[in-house]
């Protein structure tokens, strides 16, 4: 039982669960989201952020990777260059924040305050200051710095708004950056060596929050959380004066400093002593009434100072003003106190996190036998409580925390508590931004993806912080980073060059990339499940032929007569419409001449390669066809008498103008449909691809460019080979959507080298509900999800090979293979791109492996001792050839991914170049890519379909793709895009779970899976403009392949544990029979669609 509690309580575990939870509150969180549609919100791209978060944690990766575990190495060369190291790191800090402070406005609001506030102390003079006519709600601490700010821009003769008076108002927060950056230097070279204290103080240093806040914001919690630590360093030297005198000019500066009164009383505790209670009191109560009192004099003196207070901490009673927490995760976000959170207000729930964070503090404080040293960590402790469970919160209370626990680091040297610093660096950094960035348009920041995912994420920090308190206060249970010593880097480096080259002294047998362990019973799966599969996709794919021929009208006016022979009961005419927009009417008559009843027909880009119907209704013999505006094309005409469904026969008497080719509108008239189904014709963008595809067969000048042409050009080798008609534009995309499946099934034999779970692999996708209605739609996703597939096996096969072990041009096979996806790939969608990003994370991994084992053999070399002689020459080769194996490598992918891909893109472009009036030019090509972006960039739409990045793995919003409008009462054909939810949503757990544990496993085949995943996903993070659910469609294989990468992690732990992964396909499969009809257009009842498929009122088919 005691092994069972240590193996539960482990901290990998507990970051495990935590991560999970992470996903349960998003789930959570998620339903209220299934509901009737609010206005759209205004839309920020977080590329800036994340831009920020990626460098820092580069930083601090090598930071906490190579400073902190090789401290001991390299402590005498960082003393010998201490001075030079730490200034050059000021320097350049100081340099970024003063472009960030130039070059951008700042929260506006608060720089014109501070702006008018400064002059009118300076102007008025500081005892007037608290009684002019003007809103006011800080303290008078920051009042004397605005006053010498406002003294500075006089002197200077800076403007208000100029970027000098930027760089003046910011200019505070800077220098007290720059202050803090040192102390934590100073104080952690007291107990730590100087490597592990310079990355401390880059961390905070180089900290996005740190730079957001102050140089770009223009905010001044940087002053308040500099005196802060100053003053709980004093109470931890048991200086009570000087403590209590810093103490008191943080709550002149900041209110938010009473939250930290617990440490006060904890300091003061443990000295056990009257008088340096007495002292306390005396200094910080003097100190404050000292700086404060004078300026409320003229007024009401200590109550006007109080009701300052009072007003300032109870103004705003909102839930959450902006800051991500546990009220902005619940939507409480401005959301007024009195109402009501699982039936207690939000007032009291308030006051449920103050008496939280008092009892943590108090219980912490008292139960630890530590005392004073964990004095950091218990005031990191309460701001994290206060701001994450406490009302009223603004977005930038939580600033201190990361200060406070590099601090508590420097005190225990827990790594867990570095952890904590880059996990309240990234939610803090996104935090901060979203409220700055959406500040121009509103105040409000919409409770979006990332405001649900930083807010879950600070929750889940939360409990691993308090949980970390218990294990290193109340367990005394300590993590150290893990040192290194010259001994433990001979060993590792021996270690990384036999795991993966040499068996002792012998170099491994090469390997073949083709190898995935493929057997008799593998290609029998595949086989059969490619087949039922492709039998069940072609399926009603639709009509293999529809009209050919085409009327075009070149004059306005040219119109056709039909003759119907007799008079008869007319009820409805329908039109096949082509490419091209106009405008046409019909006419009718009983005797020529006497034209009545005109019908006007709008024909445009929705009409394209569709029947459009028109209901008439009245007995006529001649029917007049008349262009209204030209630019339209008709492929067929049918005209359909009452009661019955086969178009009448007719002909035609006038055509006035022989040459449009009337005859065209009745030469096909077996093909004439009196009702449009997706069967007949185009559904949804159909419209815009298919049209293109058949422009490109006949030299057209393509009216969609928002694409690359490549998958409209595999779309059209569909139509030349099965003809003109659904069936043929949706041919090619079906077939590759089949051939996905060995595909998937190639990367998880690859992956998790067992044919069970490759099975697995290959049955989920083919019952995932996107990959069957997103492969049956003549659209182009289908082309870039299959060669985005390929680009990832290829490359993962790449990354099994070594240069050391292989022969280098045999490694460059796999290589230039996902190259030469990659091209195909970006020439279908440009989506493709950004899984070109995943291939560059996974070339440079398999690279930096190359480095650590050419590291490895040069260090043995260097350094080992009695060493063999055959181990020596390997070694020796492993050195000679990592150079020049690298450059030739990285040429290649010169070649492979920007030559290669940029041939294919130029050649691709051929058809719908040559159809322009310039014809294929170079500046032509340039030309049509700048279009391409400009109307992406520039798309400002709304639809009532569409879909947030965040809500695509809730599957919140289906996509509506076709519906049935005259389908008998009662019946239902519908068609709808979205996902299979048992893949989906346990996808989503797996996705996360793979994460952690490829990389705790070190399992570098399976980290392409998130690698690939986060490369397609994240972006669109980043993508301001309207998205939908079938964007999604390219993360899908990818989830699919987690599922069953933990379903092996779990089953190696308990094979009776394969009964779960056995349910998730039976489930699938079932869901999948269930929701055939809405994925297919079946035709089913309507009751059945409402009752059983319609799961929440967002799910609209």
């Amino acid at each position: 039982m005691s092994d069972l509690r240590m193996n539960f309580t482990n901290h990998s575990w507990v970051r495990l669960l935590l991560l999970i939870s992470l996903i349960g509150f998003g789930l959570f969180v998620a339903t209220p989201v299934f509901a009737a549609e609010a206005e759209a919100d205004p839309k920020i791209s977080i590329l800036k952020p994340l831009i920020a978060i990626g460098l820092f944690c580069i930083m601090s990766a090598v930071v906490h990777q190579i400073w902190f575990r090789d401290h001991k190495l390299l402590e005498k060369k960082f003393i010998l260059k201490k001075t030079p190291l730490i200034w050059t790191s000021i320097l350049i800090g100081l340099a970024i924040r003063l472009w960030l402070a130039a070059t951008n406005s700042g929260y506006v609001n608060d720089l014109a305050l501070f702006h008018y506030w400064g002059n009118y102390a300076y102007s008025a003079g500081m005892l007037e200051f608290y009684h002019g006519d003007f809103f006011v709600d800080y303290p008078p601490g920051y009042i004397y710095v605005l006053y010498i700010v406002a003294w500075l821009g006089d002197l200077l003769n800076i403007d208000y708004g100029s970027m000098g008076f930027l760089i003046l108002y910011k200019l505070p927060a800077i220098i007290a950056d720059v202050i803090a950056s040192l102390l934590i230097f100073k104080l952690a070279n007291k107990k730590l060596s100087m490597p592990i204290s310079l990355g401390l103080m880059l961390i905070y240093w180089f900290n996005p929050v740190v730079l957001i806040d102050g140089a770009v914001w223009g905010q001044v919690d940087s002053i308040f959380a500099l005196v802060l630590v100053i003053s709980i360093a004093f109470f931890m030297d048991k200086r009570i004066a000087a403590a209590s005198v810093t103490f008191a000019i943080a709550a002149l500066i900041k209110p938010q400093a009473f939250i930290f009164m617990p440490i006060v009383l904890l300091a003061l505790w443990y000295g056990r002593s009257w008088k340096n209670v007495m002292i306390s009191a005396a200094y910080g109560f003097g100190t404050f009434l000292l700086l404060a009192l004078p300026l409320f004099l003229k007024g009401d003196g200590l109550n006007q100072l109080i009701d300052l207070y009072k007003g300032t901490l109870s103004s705003y009673a909102y839930g959450s003003l902006n800051a991500f927490n546990l009220y902005s995760l619940f939507g409480y976000n401005w959301i007024e106190l009195d109402e009501k959170m699982l039936g207690i207000t939000l007032e009291i729930w308030g006051y449920v996190g103050i008496a939280l964070a008092v009892f943590y503090a108090g219980w912490l404080g008292l139960r630890s036998k530590v005392k004073l040293e964990q004095l950091y960590f218990i005031a990191a402790s309460l701001i994290g409580i206060v701001f994450i469970l406490v009302t009223k919160m603004h977005e930038r209370y939580m600033f201190v925390i990361i200060v406070l626990l590099i601090m508590a680091f420097v005190q225990h040297q827990d790594r867990r508590l570095l952890h904590l610093v880059y996990g309240f660096t990234i939610t803090n950094t996104l935090n901060l931004y979203d409220a700055l960035a959406f500040s121009p348009m509103t105040t409000f920041v919409p409770n979006d993806g990332v405001a649900i995912l930083s807010a879950a994420g600070n929750v889940i920090l939360l409990i691993y912080m308090l949980y970390i308190g218990v294990d290193l206060f109340i367990k005394k249970r300590t993590l150290n980073v893990d040192a290194r010593d010259a001994q433990l880097k001979l060993q590792h480096a021996a270690e990384i060059v036999t795991s993966d080259v040499l068996d002792t002294d012998e170099i491994q047998p090469p390997r073949r990339w083709y190898d995935i362990g493929m057997k008799r019973k593998d290609w029998i799966i595949v086989a059969i499940v490619t087949l039922i599969y492709g039998i069940i996709a072609f399926i009603n794919l639709g009509d293999m032929k529809s009209p050919k021929t085409v009327w075009e009208p070149t004059v306005v006016g040219e119109s056709v007569i039909f003759d119907l022979g007799t008079s008869q009961p007319i009820e409805r005419i329908t039109s096949f419409g082509g490419v091209g927009s106009g405008e046409y009417s019909y006419s009718f008559a009983n005797e020529l001449g006497q034209w009545s009843n005109e019908v006007v027909v709008t024909h445009d880009h929705v009409a394209v390669f569709a029947w459009h119907e028109e209901n008439i209704m009245q007995d006529v013999t001649y029917v007049k066809l008349t262009a209204t505006k030209l630019g339209f094309r008709l492929h067929e005409l049918g005209v359909y008498v009452q009661g019955s469904q086969e178009p009448a026969p007719m002909t035609i008497i006038e055509n006035t103008n022989s040459d449009s080719k009337a005859s065209h509108l009745i030469d096909e008239q077996q093909l004439s449909q009196y009702h449009h189904t997706y069967k007949h014709g185009s559904y949804f963008d159909e419209v815009y691809h298919a049209r293109t595809a058949y422009e490109n067969i006949e030299g057209i000048q393509a009216y969609e460019s928002t694409h690359p042409p490549l998958g409209k050009i595999l779309i059209a080798l569909g139509i030349q080979l099965f003809g003109f008609g659904p069936f043929g534009w949706r041919f090619m995309g079906t077939l590759f959507g089949v051939l996905m499946l060995p595909v998937i099934y190639f990367m998880a034999k690859a992956i998790l080298r067992k044919t069970v779970y490759a099975a697995g692999a290959i049955i989920l996708l083919a019952v995932d509900f996107m990959h069957f209605t997103q492969t049956r739609i003549a659209t182009i996703d289908v082309y870039a999800v299959f060669f985005i597939m390929l680009m990832f096996f290829f490359m993962n096969q790449y990354a099994t090979l070594n240069f050391y072990r292989e022969r280098l041009r045999s490694t460059w096979i796999p290589l230039g293979l996902a190259g030469l996806c990659f091209g195909l790939g970006v020439a279908s969608k440009w989506i493709v791109l950004y899984g070109g990003a995943g291939l560059a994370i996974m070339l440079a991994i398999v690279l930096w492996r190359r480095y650590q084992q050419y590291r490895a053999a040069k260090l043995l070399l260097e350094e080992g001792k009695n060493l063999k002689v055959e181990y020596i020459a390997q070694l020796t080769t492993m050195k000679q050839k990592f150079v020049p194996y690298t450059v030739y490598t990285l040429l290649i992918c010169i070649l492979f991914y920007i030559g290669v891909p940029a041939l294919i893109y130029a050649l691709s472009n051929i058809p719908v170049l040559t159809a322009l009036p310039s014809g294929y030019t170079w500046q032509a090509l340039v030309d049509y890519q700048v279009n391409m972006y400009n109307y992406h960039s520039n798309l400002v739409s709304s639809h009532p379909f569409s879909s947030t990045w965040w809500e695509w793995p809730f599957m919140k919003r289906p996509v509506w793709y076709y519906v049935d409008s005259e389908i008998a009462t009662g019946l239902r054909s519908t068609i709808v895009a979205l996902g299979n939810p048992i893949i989906w949503w346990s996808g989503i757990f797996a996705m996360i779970a793979t994460i952690f544990i490829s990389i705790r496993k070190k399992e570098y085949m399976a980290m392409m899976l998130f690698i690939a995943y986060g490369s397609q996903y994240i972006p669109w993070m980043l993508v301001p403009r309207e998205t939908f659910l079938y964007h999604y469609f390219a993360m899908v294989p990818f989830i699919v392949l987690s599922i069953m990468y933990i379903a092996k992690y779990i089953e190696e732990k308990n094979r009776m544990r394969k009964i779960g992964r056995n349910v998730i396909i039976a489930i699938a499969i079932f869901l999948f029979i269930l929701f055939y009809p809405a994925l297919s257009g079946a035709v089913v009842s309507e009751q059945f669609v409402n009752d059983y498929l319609r799961w929440f009122p967002s799910w609209l088919f």
